[in-house]
């Protein structure tokens, strides 16, 4: 606190929970912030909702929905929520038959602790699907059942002709509800 009603805030944690694509977002100074805590919950859990528009009238708690203070608006239903967060981390190392790429996945749900080692699955099964570019196409497509995936030599031999220093890569968790997931993009150097 600085001054009465006012705060300076620094060192945030952001993009937790999926929310990655609006950190690069720039804020003025003076910018209004909402804190959002347990109370935002997803306005739906069951999947034949989806698709579905639903009207909501959200106004201050303890007061009629009818109060004038309340808002009345529509909202379709969509599958982000179910979609995988993007996996952090890409790393690659050469090895003996190969590139070594690997990544830390990520979860939608109960991720947040500090504590645990690794996170919940969140997903009926672990699935990958890692694409590796040339020029900015996809020259090959991986799957995998772990957070990592070995690109072989002679696959890396068919698609660039010679040993790479570094790859550009994209990696997926797949969801067998929602598919293909929030995807990492990344170009990475071979040690």
């Amino acid at each position: 606190m600085i001054a009465e009603r006012t705060y300076r805030l620094t060192r945030l944690l952001r993009g937790l929970g999926g929310s990655e694509p609006e950190v690069v977002r720039t804020m003025s100074e003076g910018a209004l912030v909402v804190r959002l805590d347990e109370g935002v919950v997803p306005l739906t859990s069951d999947l034949q909702d989806l698709g579905r528009t639903w009207r909501y009238r959200v106004g201050p708690a303890g007061r009629d929905h009818a109060d004038p203070a309340t808002v009345e608006f529509s909202a379709t239903v969509g599958g982000d929520a179910l979609r995988p967060l993007s996996p952090v981390r890409v790393t690659a190392q050469r090895e003996e038959g190969g590139i070594r790429l690997a990544w830390i996945r990520r979860t939608r749900r109960d991720g947040d602790a500090w504590e645990p080692v690794d996170v919940p699955l969140g997903e009926d099964g672990e699935r990958y699907g890692i694409d590796i570019f040339r020029n900015g196409a996809v020259r090959r497509t991986l799957t995998s059942t772990q957070p990592s995936v070995l690109y072989s030599s002679a696959d890396e031999l068919a698609d660039f002709g010679a040993p790479q220093a570094e790859l550009s890569v994209r990696v997926a968790q797949i969801s067998a509800v929602a598919g293909r997931g929030f995807e990492r993009t990344a170009m990475v150097s071979i040690l």
